[in-house]
């Protein structure tokens, strides 16, 4: 149950993507109890923390796979935990104002690739 509404709150995210930066978008996501950017700034020194924070962007990652065939993030464009981590620090330190799981959008849209539509098979 989980995955799915992972799956439906990247959906949801990337749909609204273009409003990250101004608004955060009013959506379920489900993830941490707090995640304002402060508590990312927080967790700089808890390895187990920011490597669960680290998870947390991978299945949102995968969750945004799931829902946009066509536009993958391939498995090899995704950046290592160290590299997610700076983006983070970098999208928290722009955006105060914003949690940092808004960061997974602008993320996703740097690195996804999009690959044209697959025609259907006639019979």
């Amino acid at each position: 149950m989980n995955w799915v509404c992972l799956w439906a709150s990247a959906l949801c995210l990337v749909n609204f993507s273009t409003a990250v930066a101004q608004d955060a978008p009013d959506i379920a996501i489900f993830s941490f109890k707090d995640i304002s950017c402060s508590a990312w700034t927080r967790s700089q020194n808890d390895e187990i923390l920011r490597e669960r924070y680290g998870t947390w962007f991978r299945g949102f990652v995968s969750g945004y796979n799931f829902g946009n065939p066509g536009n993958q993030v391939l498995l090899d464009a995704m950046p290592d935990p160290a590299a997610v981590a700076t983006y983070v620090d970098k999208f928290c330190q722009d955006n105060p104002q914003l949690s940092f799981v808004a960061a997974a959008v602008p993320l996703v849209q740097a690195i996804r690739q999009i690959r044209p539509p697959i025609p259907e098979r006639k019979p």
